[in-house]
């Protein structure tokens, strides 16, 4: 069976970004989003951001690619690494 390690980033320790942000920024959504930060509450703002991506065509493949380009600094990867491998 395949070990899985799962890595939660709440305060961009990790990536030098909100990946959230970050996704909607690469998609053009950053002004549309703003607009609407005053109105709604984070997830069903994120909800609609998402169901606008989708009604732009955009796919989860989209998405993914968006994020392999996150600003993340190169040391991150080996200090992931090395705690996994300590158990």
């Amino acid at each position: 069976m395949t070990s899985i390690i799962v890595v939660f980033d709440f305060d961009s320790t990790i990536i030098e970004c909100d990946s959230d942000n970050w996704v909607l920024d690469e998609f053009g959504l950053t002004e549309k989003f703003y607009k609407l930060l005053p109105t709604m509450l984070w997830n069903p703002l994120m909800d609609k951001m998402m169901s606008e991506l989708h009604s732009q065509g955009k796919t989860i493949e989209d998405i993914v690619q968006v994020l392999h380009r996150t600003p993340i600094h190169p040391c991150i990867v080996p200090a992931i690494e090395a705690a996994y491998s300590l158990g």
